[in-house]
């Protein structure tokens, strides 16, 4: 675990981000009114994780003995249904006092349109900033100079890697470049007697476990957009990078192999029969949680962690990865504003809360008091995790825009396409020019997650 000292270091480094905005919402009573009241609640929490959640609430109730929630679980479902079901019961006029999604796809428009107010008055009369929390924070909280939301937990993204198979295959440390990470995945494949993959070194198709479109292009610096909003996949040179390097490694497999592989494998993310779990793989890209499956599912797993390998010409990316997580907010319309602002400054910065479930479900704590407390019991490898949240480099991806991050999905089709060798290298060039055009018109014409 990280000492207060360092990690104290690196949020110091790291400087303090913020945003100002301004609304015409509902601003902060100067005095709390402590008549009994109700607020409405909606959540994902359920299951082994709706627990630990319950229990973590509790604190909350003890500090503010006059404030129920009645909390509102809402369906965890692949395609989200939460999001737009909460901006339906907002324009609808019944909306919640506070939502909390999973993720913050809809965090544009909520920010953009209104749809979740303000938080800055409120912000300012507690004197609390986004800056008390890692810079990559205003990455998905902030839309437009509007901050409408706050995290409370995050996920971070890293390397793991099979310390047994790299050492069988003689490699002595985890690879910090993609050059070096291209020569230990072919060194650490195995195959069986008819060619297929039995091991393989480090799968790098899109969609495979968590790796999507931006992730490999970051290890070059890519930037997706320009200053002025224009898309950058053909002007920016690390996307041709990105795309080359992975291409070369599907090449090494074969396409037809290495999709075999990715298709015997990919229902098992969440199991215990996961891949790199099971020593199919010996390298993968994956989030923070993967600790505490590990933990739980095959504990005797010899294995570490690492930021995600920089190129060799872009050594500053190291370190820096995609983040970002559960985000909470007031919906405009909230019948008890002020109440809710409580609860959401509760879930976003109470020490207790935060490490109470970051120890039971295996995610990010957002902010300093909480990454440093002695309270907070993690393996060493969720070291890493902590390390990429307060990177200056670290965002999230792909970036919000105010008419949603639909546009993402054009560049999901476009490297399905380039995977599969539909889009020749020779094309590459005219094919990104393509997708920049693709990607302007969509969010010209307002887009949506």
């Amino acid at each position: 675990m990280l000492t207060v000292a360092a990690l104290a270091a690196l949020l110091a480094a790291a400087g303090c981000g913020g945003g100002s905005s301004s609304s015409s919402g509902p601003k902060p009573s100067s005095q709390i009114d402590k008549t009994p009241v109700t607020i409405t609640m909606w959540h994902l929490w359920s299951g082994e994780e709706g627990k630990p959640f319950e229990q973590a609430l509790k604190g909350f109730e003890q500090k503010y003995p006059w404030i129920t929630i009645k909390q509102q679980v809402q369906p965890n479902t692949d395609n989200d249904t939460f999001d737009p079901n909460l901006v339906n019961a907002i324009n609808g006029g019944n909306p919640p006092d506070v939502a909390m999604p999973f993720g913050p796809d809809y965090v544009g428009q909520y920010c953009s349109s209104g749809l979740w107010e303000d938080l800055a008055p409120y912000m300012k009369a507690d004197n609390m900033a986004i800056g008390d929390f890692a810079p990559a924070a205003i990455t998905y909280t902030n839309v437009g100079g509007h901050q409408c939301a706050l995290p409370s937990l995050t996920d971070a993204y890293g390397l793991y890697y099979n310390k047994d198979l790299l050492a069988n295959a003689g490699i002595a440390a985890p690879p910090k470049t993609m050059d070096e990470l291209m020569a230990d995945a072919k060194k650490l494949t195995q195959r069986n007697a008819d060619g297929s993959i039995k091991v393989a070194g480090f799968v790098p198709l899109n969609g495979w476990e968590q790796i999507g479109p931006g992730d490999l292009a970051n290890a070059w610096g890519a930037q997706w957009f320009d200053s002025s909003n224009t898309p950058q996949f053909a002007e920016d040179p690390g996307w041709a990078a990105a795309l080359r390097w992975q291409k070369q490694l599907i090449d090494f497999y074969g396409y037809d192999d290495i999709t075999k592989f990715y298709a015997a494998n990919v229902n098992n993310e969440f199991n215990p029969s996961n891949a790199f779990e099971k020593g199919k793989v010996a390298m993968m890209f994956d989030g923070e949680w993967r600790t505490a499956f590990i933990k739980r599912d095959t504990p005797s797993l010899n294995y570490g962690t690492v930021p995600f390998p920089a190129a060799s010409d872009h050594p500053e990316m190291y370190g820096s990865g995609r983040v970002g997580g559960t985000i909470i907010g007031i919906p405009k319309g909230a019948e008890h504003p002020d109440q809710a602002w409580l609860l959401v400054k509760y879930l976003a910065s109470d020490t207790s809360y935060l490490v109470q479930m970051a120890n039971a479900v295996g995610n990010v704590p957002t902010t300093e008091a909480s990454a440093t407390s002695p309270d907070l019991k993690q393996p060493p490898q969720f070291d890493t995790f902590l390390h990429v949240w307060l990177n200056d480099k670290s965002a999230f991806a792909p970036p919000t825009q105010p008419s949603g991050n639909g546009y993402a999905n054009l560049l999901d089709t476009f490297e399905q396409k380039w995977q599969a060798g539909k889009i020749s290298d020779s094309d590459l060039q005219s094919a990104l020019q393509k997708l920049d055009q693709d990607v302007g018109n969509q969010l010209s014409q307002g887009s949506a997650p």
